[in-house]
Order: C-alpha cells, then structure tokens, then sequence
C-alpha cells in the first residue's frame, strides 16, 4: 500500500488510487480491511463499519478530479526529457481537464475540489493566479514553441493571442543565427575578394546593389516556410532528425537556449533520502567506504536488474 508523504504533493492521490483499485473493487479484500478496522477502532469508534458504498463513491470522485493534477507534476517531476517547453503544454492540459470536470454533472461529493482548485476569493482562477504571468513569458513560450513535441501547433490552447508575437520571434532569432554562422566566411570571401579587385569605373555600384537585401528577404522566407511546415514529433525522445532538415543545426541551438532546464535540488534531495535508508541506527558504524558503497548500489539497482533481468516485483532490498 502506498503511503502519502509530506514532500510529494501527488502521494495522496496514488495512495487513494491503488486504494481503490486493489481495496475497495475488491470484496473480498474490503471486507478483510474493513474487519481490520472494527477489531482495532478502540472505544471512540464503537460505531464505525469500515468503508462502505458511500465512501467508495468519494474517493472515486475524488482521484477523478485529482488525475490530471497528479499527471502534471509527475511530467514535471521526471528527470528525464526535462525542457522548459514541457512546462506550457502540460499546464495547459491540467487546466483543459479541470474546466471538464467543473460541468461534470456526475460529480457530487468533488464539486467543492474543482472550484478549490480553479477558484479563489475574488473574480480571478486559482489557476490564474498562480500561472498566469508563466503564460506571456516570451521565453518560456518559445522554449514550448521550439520543443518538436510541441511547435507551434500547440499555441491555438497554450497562448492563442501570442503567437504571432512568438512565430516572429523566432524568425528573426534564426536569421540572427545563420548570420552570425556565416560572417566569417563572408569575411574571409571579401578579403580574398579584395586581394584580386581592381578599381571599379563605377564608384556608386556598391550603393546600388541590393544583392544583400534579397538574400534577406530569401533567408526570412526559408525560416518562415520551415517554420509553417514543421510537424510536431510524438516520440518521446528527442532526436535530431526531428527539427527542421534546413538550417538544422541552428534550429538545436536556438533550441537548446530556451529548453535547457533551470537547477533543482530534487536530485540531490531524493540521494539523501536513499542515504537515510541506508544508514540506519543499526548500520551506525558503517565506515565511510561501506557506506558510499551500499548508496551507490541502493541508487543504481535498477541497473543492475536490467542487466540480470530480475522479475519485477522482486524487493529491491535494504
């Protein structure tokens, strides 16, 4: 059974989730706990028969309306494909849920949830309050807008009113990647160029040329065309083939600018948990050798599971 946990704001809801499914659809095994609970309620609880139709009602209620919040922070939560463009996108998808769920007519113990969870005291969302200001910032759209799971399909939900802002963003980001990359060697070309010129009778041709000017306007049309054809990816692991096949490494790199993840600690938290586990008052004299040792194990089992291909299931031990 899982347990909730003070530091996992989504533990509540799995708990109440495998609750349900291997509990309360289970007569058998209901009627085992709720027996549990009438032996060991004590005199204040003379009364009470365990969960019965009622209870079961709100707790399915309950991990119905609290599915997509619980789904959004594992998203978040992942150490893996962790960008800053999952952030929109997921969000935005909690939100789309709850709004279904706050005209779910079948709701009848959850109603007060969805408006805790969509509303506060005043005119303006909960939701809003809190991710509002995350909706118009350039940067965080145009991580999403640069994200191959994404794109800018996704911004008729994520951001309808900035996405012209955005696409134009874009465009003028990328030619300011292409000519920065390509500088050089028009340098180079101008002064092997200047090595063999001869005096020009026309000393107002370099005023009117306008050579420049249309691979300007060629350059932005490419970006543009690329930018409109781009399909979103539905694999979950980024490649590179993904992006766009013209410019494409300029497209990585404007991508990697805005997707590259901001620090956190849950990393490091969740091996001080695994260290915890470890040394236990029982293994206090471990010495420090033994005890980097048995960590690294305890967070690479998986690893090794893999490499033996241990059932799963099998207690992971410590």
């Amino acid at each position: 059974m899982l347990l909730t946990l003070p530091n996992r704001w989504n533990s509540l809801y799995d708990a109440c989730s495998v609750l349900l499914q291997r509990v309360m659809d289970d007569d058998a095994r209901l009627e085992a706990v709720n027996e549990v609970l009438r032996n060991e309620g004590g005199t204040n609880r003379t009364s009470y028969y365990g969960f019965d139709d009622q209870d079961k009602q709100v707790l399915q209620e309950y991990c119905k309306v609290m599915k997509p919040l619980a789904n959004c922070l594992d998203r978040l939560q992942t150490e893996e494909n962790a960008y800053l463009g999952v952030l929109l996108p997921t969000l935005t998808l909690m939100r789309v849920a709850l709004e279904q769920a706050r005209g779910d007519q079948a709701l009848t113990y959850a109603k007060p949830l969805v408006r805790a969870l969509l509303r506060q005291e005043g005119n303006k969302g909960r939701f809003n309050n809190r991710f509002s200001a995350m909706f118009k910032d350039l940067d965080l759209l145009m991580a999403s807008a640069l994200h191959p799971n994404y794109g800018m399909t996704t911004f008729n939900s994520v951001a309808p009113n900035m996405k012209e802002e955005i696409f134009q963003r874009i465009v003028k980001e990328m030619k300011a990647l292409i000519r920065q990359e390509t500088l050089l060697e028009e340098r180079d070309n101008s002064q092997e160029m200047e090595e063999h010129e001869e005096v020009s009778a026309d000393p107002f041709a370099e005023l009117c040329d306008t050579t420049q000017a249309d691979q300007e306007d060629d350059l932005e049309e490419d970006i543009k065309e690329e930018l409109l054809a781009w399909k979103r990816s539905k694999e979950a692991t980024l490649k590179k083939s993904h992006f766009p096949a013209k410019y494409r490494d300029q497209w990585v790199t404007l991508f990697i600018k805005y997707n590259t993840g901001i620090p956190s600690s849950a990393a490091v938290e969740r091996l001080f948990s695994t260290a915890g586990d470890v040394l236990r008052p029982k293994r206090a004299y471990f010495s420090e050798d033994n005890f980097e040792y048995l960590v690294f194990l305890k967070g690479n089992l998986h690893l090794l599971k893999q490499k033996f291909k241990v059932p799963r299931g099998v207690d992971e031990g410590g």
